[in-house]
């Protein structure tokens, strides 16, 4: 976070001064949960697969779909830890297994998800950061919008009409989008980082491939994998740094206090403490409910923090309630 500061003005910056040794004692990997965690995730998936193709009727895919789609999500969240080397605190197991079990399943690779979103974290809401670019160009992120149009950005997504948005600005952590190694983000996506995902990829849809389910087997993938990412990730996203006024270090960033429903769907191992990964971004996912509690401990943080209950909440905050709210361009 330190080039964000020096690009924000005096007293910006939250003090993080009576924190330190509890950060430490927090900044602590769970190995052997994390571990059990992703074992659970594929195990579900996998039944969820088997259960679907053996009763092969529609409502069970249909259940299958949604079971998988919310693990889906999940591996989403550990995609982002293990690009902090939070999922093992080994970095090259953690590289390995967040690569093979995480990221290339979702079609992604940790080393260009962590070139680009360690620019976001030291140029958070900067014209530095291509995060924010992005919404700033896109106009399905400019916030706040009016109860119809958010309706309809609910509608295209859910239907896939805005799909291709997402697609486009998710192409740089794309390993077949970057085999030409652009390096971006001062990233050498190098050679053998490349090969690692054409093996992979050979070897994962190659067994798909040849069973005799495998249709059914890549539609229980790839359709949970486009509603999740196009919906529910999308709004999560969007509730991370959108209509914040940014005034002050902790006014950048939404925390949300998600509800049970927003846990299974949206924000599964406490992703929704966005501001207090980004204040202590070394502190894992099993410790930021308790650092969130910790912070709340301070007036000057419950006073000013962003903090948002539910992702309705998210929602509402988002839509303008009246023409004077409304952004007069989308810049």
């Amino acid at each position: 976070m330190a080039d964000t500061a020096g690009e924000r003005p005096p007293g910006y910056r939250y003090s993080r001064r009576g924190t330190f040794d509890l950060v430490r004692e927090l900044s602590v990997v769970d190995n052997r949960r994390n571990a059990l965690l992703l074992i659970l995730q594929w195990a579900v998936m996998i039944a969820a697969v088997v259960v679907a193709i053996r009763v092969d009727r529609f409502p069970v895919y249909l259940l299958a779909g949604l079971v998988i789609g919310t693990r889906i999500q999940c591996l989403a969240v550990m995609m982002h830890d293990a690009c902090h080397g939070m999922l093992f605190s080994n970095r090259q197991v953690n590289d390995w297994i967040g690569d093979l079990f995480v990221a290339f399943p979702l079609a992604f690779s940790i080393h260009l998800y962590r070139a680009n979103h360690m620019h976001h974290h030291r140029h958070t809401n900067t014209m530095r950061d291509r995060d924010y670019r992005v919404q700033r160009r896109d106009s399905d992120q400019i916030f706040p919008k009016r109860p119809a149009a958010m309706a309809w950005l609910l509608v295209r997504s859910v239907t896939g009409l805005n799909y291709y948005r997402m697609a486009r600005d998710s192409r740089v952590w794309v390993p077949f989008a970057n085999f030409h190694n652009p390096g971006r983000f001062d990233f050498d996506y190098r050679l053998s980082l490349r090969l690692r995902y054409v093996v992979w990829a050979v070897v994962f849809y190659g067994a798909i491939l040849l069973t005799p389910w495998r249709w059914q087997i890549l539609g229980l993938m790839f359709i949970p994998l486009f509603i999740w990412a196009n919906v529910f990730n999308r709004i999560r996203a969007m509730a991370e740094h959108n209509g914040v006024t940014d005034e002050s270090e902790i006014k950048g960033t939404r925390t949300v206090i998600p509800s049970l429903l927003d846990r299974l769907l949206i924000a599964p191992f406490n992703v929704s403490y966005h501001l207090e990964h980004h204040l202590f971004p070394s502190v894992p996912w099993t410790n930021l409910r308790r650092l969130h509690r910790h912070l709340m401990a301070d007036p000057d943080y419950a006073a000013n923090a962003h903090i948002t209950r539910g992702y309705a909440g998210v929602i509402g905050e988002l839509t303008a309630r009246s023409p004077a709210a409304m952004p007069l361009t989308p810049s």
